[in-house]
């Protein structure tokens, strides 16, 4: 079985860690026979709008094609327009861009599925593609949060055509069941019966512990023996929770639990905010800004961490919380996106309303205070990921809809 990936999101040369959790799936269907090939459009920007952005910039250096960890990667490059302006237009523009590649790629190695990571702009190419060049190609769509509660809030005709994309999957896939009810609402009912729900998960071989990441393990211990340890991991913005988690933390150490210890891990898009918030006040010993690091040294700091929080406003699915409760480390998430589906209150990690400062000071105090809640939450939440949400199993449940798809084309 050949399966071509269209995803927006996968490592390049530029960013190494964007959109990981695509390429471990990748990794896992690899891994049950499944030969892929990934094509990742990259966005450009008409002259002369492009010469003044940093990103499009960076994104212009990414060559036309590489290799990741033995999957050949594509990136044929299509138009956008800065702040999401004409968003409607973009899957018409990602269709033209990367159709002579797709085409191409096809005439040499004829692929069965093309399976794209959102319904749009990637999804509704996909179809496009399929309608128009590769008859018989079945097409999948993984409906991710970007795709399915931002895309259609930007206008009216964004709205028309992520319905219309929906409508002409092959088949969805949802990672959360407020994707599935958000999909069914904008299709009247009609994507229902094309609908899957397989949530992403973790990499258990990558997330144990071996070897010299046992070294690493012990030194940042050391050297952060005397305080108690709290990690994120994400992008830092706003979204994510940072004008939550910062004041909470303020808060914490000035009714006296100066031992906690904030480690910000990933790439700051708030500019100089976190640095002041800092100064200001006075968090200098508290708060500890990491920075971008590479998937494979995330594992570090969540098995350091005594307690991992994910403050976010809004998410689909988070790949970091099978990660982190993988790892054991006792959690906090917000009640947001598909993560009730997955994590019951108080037995796998806390779960906690978002934008709330003070919810956020009082599940960071509870867990600082009560070491056999801790306790029952590592053990809970490692053994619910491991025996249910691993990338394993989300290929294995692929590769069924994959024969399923193709099996009805056939008959």
């Amino acid at each position: 079985m050949r399966v071509l990936f269209l995803s927006m999101w996968y490592p390049n040369q530029e960013n190494p860690v964007f959109g990981t959790f695509v390429h471990e799936q990748a990794v896992a269907l690899r891994n049950c026979g499944v030969d892929v090939r990934i094509v990742q459009p990259i966005p450009f920007a008409p002259f002369p709008l492009g010469l003044f952005s940093a990103r499009y910039a960076a994104l212009a250096k990414i060559p036309a094609r590489e290799t990741h960890e033995g999957f050949e990667v594509y990136h044929p490059r299509y138009l956008t327009l800065p702040h999401h302006l004409r968003f409607d237009r973009v899957g018409d523009w990602m269709f033209a861009g990367v159709k002579k590649t797709v085409e191409e790629i096809h005439a040499e190695w004829p692929f069965d599925v093309i399976h794209a990571h959102a319904t749009f702009p990637c999804g509704y190419a996909a179809n496009r593609l399929r309608d128009e060049s590769l008859p018989g190609v079945k097409v999948v769509h993984t409906i991710h949060r970007t795709c399915i509660v931002d895309a259609p809030g930007y206008s009216a005709a964004c709205r028309r055509k992520v319905t219309q994309s929906l409508d002409e999957a092959d088949a969805g896939v949802f990672v959360a069941s407020e994707g599935l009810r958000l999909a069914n609402d904008l299709t009247e009912g009609r994507m229902q019966a094309r609908s899957h729900y397989v949530t992403n998960g973790v990499n258990t071989e990558k997330f144990s512990l071996a070897g010299d990441d046992e070294v690493v393990l012990a030194r940042l211990k050391a050297e952060h023996v005397d305080s108690w340890n709290l990690v994120f991991v994400g992008y830092l913005n706003q979204r994510k929770g940072m004008y939550e988690l910062l004041p909470a933390v303020a808060r914490l150490v000035r009714a006296g639990h100066t031992r906690l210890r904030l480690f910000l891990v990933g790439r700051n898009e708030l500019g100089g905010y976190i640095a002041d918030f800092v100064r200001e006040h006075g968090l200098e010993d508290n708060v500890v800004l990491v920075g971008s690091v590479h998937h494979s040294q995330v594992k570090h700091w969540m098995h350091f961490a005594d307690a991992f929080v994910l403050p976010s406003h809004s998410e689909g699915l988070p790949t970091v919380l099978f990660e982190s409760l993988f790892s054991g480390t006792p959690a906090i998430f917000t009640r947001v996106g598909g993560i009730a589906d997955v994590v019951e209150d108080g037995e796998h990690a806390l779960l906690i309303e978002p934008k709330s400062t003070d919810a956020i000071c009082a599940a960071i105090e509870r867990l600082m205070e009560d070491a056999a809640l801790r306790d029952r939450l590592s053990r809970q939440g490692h053994a619910l990921i491991r025996d249910h949400y691993t990338w394993q199993l989300n290929a294995e449940r692929h590769v069924e809809l994959y024969a399923s798809l193709l099996d009805g084309a056939g008959s």
